[in-house]
């Protein structure tokens, strides 16, 4: 085989496990893909994070098909065009101190670093030799065995990924749909709040004599989607009563918890605390997202929703 078709082939077999590896890692649990979103959201605030991570794993099948595909370089340019994009987000998280963990295996990670432009310009460099080969082979020869695997890998990854999908938003669905029989996990009207004392981030304290009017109390916790859409909803049409917020933070992931602090701290006072805090018994929340209007320290609504509260008066300050 000739020197220069054993490059090609180096070349597009490296770069297309490690973006099949990539995409694969990324999709294979909902936490994996859940954590690239957020790392999405953390480096790039003013963009949608799900449809960009979205078109980040569309990118990178695109590349792992066409890198199998002999006779163009088309490959070569798909991924040099997503490390240039990946290298400029390692450059701004850098320069701008951001502490954020390299979520491009999915899971885990390092916090982004040099070692990670390195990383990336060394595969920009053997796209760049693969790239300027000569190509030994046409569209009209047969494809090889391992141009064959490959494709049928990538297109396999792909199913998977929309098949992922579709399953995800058909479970949202029927969550939806499902209101009455998880409300049995909801406080009920007429509850009345128990006796409770939390810290909130402002580092004032929070107790029941603070529910003397009428407020609203959101529960949320690090790594939950309908909590992600609950808050997103919330801010945009804010409450008009008071409210706060209770953080059900992650020890291990205090960047996530700082993400979610920072998310609902528009919104009025936050306060963190873990998972068995006695708040949470206080209020008789038993799942999240919780959302509660209270007038006086009684519960006058509880959902999970706003779909929930369809009907029911908003306090208001």
């Amino acid at each position: 085989m000739p020197e220069a078709e054993v490059l090609d082939l180096f070349a597009r077999v490296l770069l297309a496990v490690v973006f099949l590896a990539a995409l694969t890692g990324k999709v294979r649990t909902r936490q994996a893909f859940a954590e690239f979103r957020d790392s999405i959201a953390a480096l790039a605030p003013r963009l949608p994070a799900q449809p960009v991570a979205v078109a980040v794993l569309a990118g990178e099948a695109v590349a792992v098909v066409l890198l199998a595909v002999p006779g163009t370089r088309l490959g070569y340019l798909a991924v040099l065009t997503l490390l240039a994009v990946f290298c400029g987000v390692i450059v701004r998280a850098i320069t701008s101190r951001q502490n954020v963990r390299c979520k491009c295996f999915g899971a885990g990670g390092d916090v982004l670093g040099p070692k990670h432009l390195v990383r990336n310009g060394s595969l920009a460099a053997v796209a760049v030799a693969g790239a300027f080969v000569p190509t030994p082979v046409s569209w009209e020869e047969p494809l090889t065995l391992l141009t064959i695997a490959v494709v049928l890998l990538a297109v396999v990854v792909a199913l998977h990924v929309l098949f992922t999908f579709g399953l995800v938003t058909r479970v949202r669905e029927l969550q939806e749909r499902s209101g009455p029989p998880r409300s049995t996990n909801l406080p009920q009207p007429g509850t009345v709040i128990r006796p409770f004392e939390v810290t909130g981030t402002d580092g004032l304290p929070f107790t029941e004599a603070d529910l003397d009017g009428p407020v609203q109390v959101g529960f949320f916790s690090v790594g939950c989607g309908p909590c992600r859409t609950l808050t997103d909803a919330l801010l945009a049409d804010p409450p008009a009563a008071r409210f706060v917020s209770v953080v059900d933070g992650d020890p291990s992931d205090p960047e996530a918890t700082a993400r979610l602090v920072e998310k609902v701290s528009p919104l009025g006072r936050v306060a963190v605390v873990g998972t068995d805090d006695p708040i949470l018994s206080a209020f008789e929340v038993m799942a999240f997202p919780t959302l509660l209007y209270t007038h006086g320290g009684v519960v006058t609504a509880s959902g999970i929703k706003l779909s929930d509260f369809a009907g029911v008066p908003a306090p208001v300050a």
